[in-house]
């Protein structure tokens, strides 16, 4: 699956402390993203959204993409009474249908705000991956989450695609 998450920033000195702490999810260790995602969901408003793998085969990831951020940006717009000011990692093409947000390629490295809501998009993620190995155990999904890595490939060359592979990313085989 793909999945969109995003926090509410509203200046508490103890978000203030966790933001402090936080970078961009794929530059954080396993154990440093397990802790700063509790303290995220605990200590922000926060909403995360996903889209499966039929659905990304069905109408293409940029769709998917799309969907999901305005699935995260309205629900975190429900649970405020102010209308927030929007920042958020480029997605294509969303940039022409939401006026109100402003979009930045690579933000999770320029902004703490979205930094954060990508480790709790990619524990989320993760979590979600450590459970589907338990159903299909012969991907190692715990280990590689999915990624396109040369274990993954080799254990694809070697079981087939399963039922939770996106197609569209595996048209070679």
């Amino acid at each position: 699956p793909i999945v969109a998450a995003g926090i509410i920033f509203r200046g508490r000195p103890k978000e203030i402390d966790i933001l402090a702490k936080v970078k961009e999810s794929k530059s954080v260790n396993y154990q440093q993203r397990e802790i700063l995602f509790l303290e995220i969901i605990k200590n922000f408003i926060w909403s995360v959204a996903l889209l499966d793998n039929n659905f990304i085969d069905r109408y293409g990831i940029q769709k998917a993409n799309t969907l999901i951020f305005q699935q995260v940006a309205e629900d975190l717009q429900k649970q405020i009474s102010q209308k927030p000011e929007i920042i958020a990692d480029y997605v294509g093409g969303a940039n022409n249908i939401f006026a109100n947000i402003s979009f930045f390629k690579k933000g999770d490295e320029q902004f703490k705000e979205i930094a954060a809501a990508s480790i709790i998009a990619k524990v989320y993620r993760d979590k979600i991956m450590e459970d589907i190995n338990k159903s299909l155990p012969n991907y190692d999904f715990y280990q590689h989450k999915g990624y396109g890595t040369k274990k993954h490939f080799a254990l694809i060359d070697k079981y087939g695609i399963s039922v939770v592979h996106r197609r569209s990313f595996l048209k070679g085989y």
